[in-house]
């Protein structure tokens, strides 16, 4: 039958573009990953302090073994950013083990919370681990895992952060991990992070260079409050 003048004829609708499918999602995910990471560093080079995130061989270092955490007992991980390290510590974490993001930059923060259903992220400052903490009603941390541009950090917010540190480790076999690029290691800022870490810390350990990481980087390690 053919359509009669005046009746309303809906227009085939245009075709949709297929949606990628998880695998696809999960391997575009690095650039877009990189793009935001690079545009923060743009905005906020002090607070960002890299221009990439951390490769898998970085973060797998960085996070080391879990295996001695135990039910209940809490992982902190300081300056997640895009989740390298978060992703690390999900598939490491033993069961009924408790974790803890804190991210100061709410761009990375919303995107935590999107992309790691069943992990708490705080949006605010390491430095604030004490109150962070005692307003969640949380314990003091197993192990501290940080991937903040310490070598970028102005010297007061440095110093609170380090501060932090020794109240969340003392009178404990916990650990704190972080990182330092190795063409940077002998900058001003990071050796003077390094004299104010062994001021306040009895154990140091360097692992590395972890030199598949663009850029190459040493893993540091500190335990044991003086």
């Amino acid at each position: 039958m053919s359509e009669r003048q005046g009746d309303h004829v809906d227009p085939s609708p245009e075709p949709t573009p297929d949606l990628p499918s998880p695998e696809q999602d999960k391997k575009r995910r690095p650039i877009r990953d990189s793009f935001d990471f690079f545009s923060n560093f743009l905005k906020n080079p002090t607070s960002v302090g890299a221009v990439l995130p951390s490769s898998r061989f970085l973060s797998r270092a960085l996070v080391g073994s879990l295996k001695h955490i135990q039910e209940g007992e809490l992982v902190v991980e300081y300056g997640p950013g895009t989740g390298p390290m978060t992703a690390v510590i999900k598939e490491r974490l033993p069961r009924n083990a408790r974790y803890l993001g804190i991210e100061l930059q709410s761009e990375f923060h919303e995107l935590l919370c999107g992309r790691f259903s069943g992990m708490d992220f705080h949006l605010g400052s390491a430095s604030d681990v004490k109150q962070i903490l005692a307003g969640r009603g949380l314990p003091r941390p197993a192990r501290i895992i940080s991937g903040l541009p310490f070598a970028s950090l102005p010297i007061p917010v440095q110093d609170s952060v380090v501060d932090g540190l020794v109240w969340a480790l003392e009178d404990s076999q916990c650990d704190f991990r972080t990182f330092q690029y190795a063409h940077a290691y002998g900058m001003k800022s990071a050796r003077r992070f390094r004299a104010r870490m062994s001021e306040r810390f009895e154990h140091f350990e360097r692992i590395g260079p972890i030199v598949r990481n663009v850029p190459p980087a040493f893993v540091l390690r500190y335990r044991g409050v003086k």
